[in-house]
Parts: C-alpha cells; structure tokens; sequence
C-alpha cells in the first residue's frame, strides 16, 4: 500500500506540474502574439490622423503584452520551485547512480589492459561467419595443400624431421594423439613445470596437457607433415599466461646441449611475451644461439592485431614469424598485419581460423555435431575434435607447410640418382636448403604482384624445388673443397 500511495502520489505530483507548465506557455504565447502588430498595421499608411492609428491603443497593447510575459515568467519560476520542494528523492540523479553501485562480488566488466597473446578461440559451427571460416579452412587444404603433399614416400622410409614444441604439453590419452603416439611420432622431452629446486625437468609429465592448446598444435602438426616426429617441451601447467621467458630459453638450449643424440630441425613456438617482460634477454641469446646452430624457429605474431608489431619472440631476425588469415587469405582481425617489401622476408601469411583439431574435454567432439554422426562420444572419452582460431594455430600450420617442403625436397631427391645413391650427401643437401632457401621457398608460395600474401604451397613447382636442390648441391661441393683446402 506504501508504494501504491507513493505512486498515486507522484502521478498527482507529475499532472500538476504538466498543467502549470501548460499555463505558463499559454501566458508566454499571448504575451507574443499582443505584441504582434496587427494586419492594418503592415497594409495601412502611416497616418496620425487615421482611425486605425491610435497612440492610445498601442501603448495599451504593449503594456498588456509586458502583463502576459511577465506572468509565464512568475509562472515558470513557481513550477521550478514546485520540483524542487515535492520532487521525490528516488529520482534524484545521485540516487540513480547509487542504484548502479557494483556488488562486492561482481565480476569486472573492464577489458583487459592487453590481448590473450595465447588466444585460444573455439569457433560454434552453427554460426554463418563461423561456418564459412570452417570451410574456407577446408577447402584451403582441399586445393592448396593436399596437391603439395609428397605421395611416393614410403611409411617405412626413415626420413624423419625432429621438432621440438615449446607449449603446454602434449595429452596423449587423447585417441587421435595416441595413435601418433604409437606410430613414434609423439616423444616426450621436458617438463618445466614441476619446479624441481635443482632445476631438472621431468620427462614423463611432459606427455600431459591440462590446457589443450600443446595438443592443439601437435595434431595439426601431425596431420599435415607426416614426417614430424614431434617432442613436447611443456613450459606451461594451469595457465598459458604464466610462461616465463627464462624457462623457454631453458628449453631452447637444452635441445641444443642434449645428451640424447637429436638433432632438431624446427623449433615451433606458439607463444610470445609483452615487451619488457623480464627474462626475454635470456630468450633472444637462446634464439640466436640456436639459429647458429642451423635450427629453424618459428613463432606466433600474437592476437593484437594491427595495435601493435608481433611480440617477441616473432620480432627477433632469427625467427620465421607467423601471421593468420582465413583460407581465402583475407588477414584475421586479430593478427598484425604483414610487412611489405621488407630487407629480409620473414613473415608469412597462413590460414589460422577454423582449423579443425583435437580437442581435450571428454565427450565433447564439434565434428560429430556438425555433420550429426549417429554414435556421439561417451562421456568419458577422449576423441573429440573442435574448430579454433588463433596465430597460434598459425604458427603450426607454417611449421607443418615448412617440413612438408622438405618432404617435397626428399620425394624429388629421390628421383635423382646421383643423391640417392649416396644418402649422406642428400641429408647435407637437404639441410643446406632448409637453414639458406626455406625462406626463398615460401616466398615464392605468395603472389605479391596481386597483393596476395597467403602462402599457397602449390606455387612452388617442382622445376623451382629442383632448383633449389642444384644450388645447394653447388653450395656443398664449394664447402666441402673449402675445408679440404684449409686442411
């Protein structure tokens, strides 16, 4: 009942005040309209004499005219003090805000002061924008990767590439993982989490991921360069933000100082730090030493689109940077954009939205869903697979179409019976082409006489990779009569 008088109350409160308000114009406008000269006035000379001209009158007209606006002014002065005296206090502006007070409990609504440089992003394939990204993706590999891919090597031949992933682990209880697992092409290396007080890792542990972002880059490794063997250096546990640049250097020089025998080609790192961070002087000195050392490193632009150059450490000279676009080329939103006519060729272009991949959550799998498989997965399983977006994922398809050029390389090789008559000559040549051409190679993958930068590997032909094989044939040979003239 409180509030129904409150309410009847104010009701009451707001006419009356409309009807003063109406009063108050009504004087206002008489006032106005006597104080207008009449028809006569403008049509009718000027004449002193004339009845229609009277002194009188018009001194009459002005004084009532002054009367009216006089009286709208008292008017609207009593109907200001009206408010202010009977207002209510809910609908004082301090009142409103208050209303609006955040609870102690509340979640934040301010953005972030910077961009996930980790950004993992699960597309819903039942969204058109979303749905098209897929199939731009899908009908990327269809035309442009899948023709580049070598067919005439054998699954027992020994051509291997060792990558090592610097990411949150690898989880191979996942049944697509399991079965690169089983095939040898998913080997534990380090697991920098454990926080050993010695400063060891641990081997075993590095075969988990409680992220799923390391699983993520290892199956699209996997899926495209069948020759991958991919060890895992996990550098992250309950979040990807809390990597420290120290430990990636860490991880860095041991697979340049380890005891095992491997001898890592690639280097993928999806990953990258805000400027300043402290440790990334420790991270530069790793990359240039490993570069020195003949390794290729690859990294992800990050996700801060064009408001800033890709972090480190895809900034570094050293490292092949990875930027993202969908499979038609058009440059994510998210990713910085390519540096034109650059001294030195470095970052490429690839598709890194709606890449299908493994995905960690039991029971979950997007495929099925999307094309309404019969048997979904038990809750407990691990099978599924999902669609992301990221230059993160960026970064392993470059990773994969840069080994996959490499199996084009061994597949033409092959051919050639000089280099395959003598193995250790043709794994030299093929080095000499990864550490001096890799880049040449994937530069000629881009158009950019039509400004188009997606790498499209089927623009590198065979007669170009053949090429390529020649020169570091010649660059072999002059090495070699070097080192016989020095000694």
């Amino acid at each position: 009942m409180a509030q129904l008088s409150a309410l009847g109350s104010s009701t009451s409160v707001r006419y009356s005040a409309q009807t003063a308000a109406f009063l108050a114009q009504l004087f206002f406008a008489s006032g106005v309209c006597a104080a207008q000269p009449t028809f006569e006035t403008y049509h009718s000379p000027v004449n002193s004499s004339s009845p229609i001209y009277n002194q009188n009158d018009s001194q009459n007209v002005e004084d009532m005219a002054a009367t009216y606006l006089a009286s709208g002014i008292v008017v609207l002065s009593l109907i200001a003090a009206f408010y202010r005296k009977n207002s209510t206090p809910t609908l004082t502006p301090h009142k409103v805000i208050r209303t609006f007070r955040p609870r102690p409990n509340a979640k934040s609504l301010h953005r972030p002061r910077r961009h996930n440089l980790f950004q993992l992003e699960t597309l819903d394939y039942r969204r058109p924008d979303h749905s098209d990204k897929i199939t731009y993706w899908e009908l990327y590999q269809q035309n442009c990767l899948e023709p580049f891919l070598p067919t005439e090597i054998a699954p027992d031949d020994n051509f291997l590439t060792n990558v090592l992933l610097i990411d949150s682990g690898i989880d191979v209880t996942h049944q697509a993982i399991g079965i690169q697992r089983d095939d040898g092409l998913i080997q534990p290396w380090r697991d920098y989490t454990t926080g050993n007080p010695d400063g060891t890792s641990d081997i075993s542990t590095s075969l988990e991921d409680e992220i799923g972002h390391g699983t993520i880059g290892a199956n699209i490794l996997g899926n495209i360069a069948k020759s991958a063997v991919i060890y895992s250096a996990r550098v992250a546990k309950g979040s990807v933000n809390d990597v420290d640049p120290k430990v990636v250097a860490q991880a860095i020089n041991d697979a340049i100082d380890n005891n095992r025998g491997i001898n890592f080609q690639f280097i993928i790192m999806p990953l990258g730090f805000p400027e300043h961070t402290q440790g990334l002087n420790l991270l530069e000195e790793a990359i240039q030493r490993a570069y020195r050392n003949g390794i290729t490193l690859i990294a992800a632009a990050g996700n801060e689109g064009n408001c800033r150059n890709p972090p480190p450490p895809a900034c570094y000279p050293e490292v092949i940077c990875a930027l993202s676009c969908d499979g038609n080329g058009t440059p994510s939103g998210f990713s910085p954009s390519i540096q034109i006519d650059a001294k030195e060729k470095r970052e490429f272009l690839v598709p890194g939205e709606g890449i299908e991949c493994a995905w960690i959550e039991p029971g979950i799998c997007h495929r099925q869903q999307r094309f309404h498989a019969a048997e979904p997965l038990g809750p407990e399983v691990k099978g599924g697979f999902t669609y992301v977006s990221g230059t993160s994922f960026a970064c392993s398809v470059l990773g994969a179409i840069s080994i996959v050029v490499l199996e084009r390389l061994y597949e033409i090789a092959m051919d050639d019976e000089k280099l395959n008559s003598d193995p250790a000559k043709l794994k030299n040549v093929l080095e000499i082409v990864r550490k001096d051409y890799l880049r040449e190679i994937l530069g000629h993958m881009e158009r950019p006489e039509r400004r188009a930068y997606l790498l499209v590997p089927t623009q590198a032909t065979d007669g170009m990779l053949e090429g390529y094989l020649r020169l570091a044939e010649v660059d072999l040979e002059v090495s070699s009569a070097l080192e016989t003239t020095i000694f």
